[in-house]
């Protein structure tokens, strides 16, 4: 991370939960990761089905969980070696 991703990123950090999450999608949505005309609570009720079927894979013992700091770091590793 360059020293000004790392100073942008202390910024966001001491801002308040609603302040972080407005930011975050803004940044999808400068990105194309996120569909601008939908709302919170439309974007919820879309991902709803998604996060029961995760949570009842979880429940059934399909999938091991993974701590977010281990899956972050992973993610990071893969792409600073270009890997998919």
């Amino acid at each position: 991370m360059t020293a000004a991703t790392q100073a942008l990123l202390e910024q966001a950090l001491r801002l308040t939960a609603e302040e972080r999450a407005e930011l975050t999608e803004a940044l999808l949505r400068a990105d194309g990761h996120a569909d601008p005309s939908l709302s919170a609570e439309e974007l919820a009720r879309v991902w709803r089905p998604e996060l029961d079927r995760r949570r009842a894979e979880i429940e059934r013992g399909e999938v091991q969980t993974v701590d977010a700091r281990t899956a972050i770091e992973a993610m990071r590793d893969r792409l600073r070696s270009g890997a998919r």
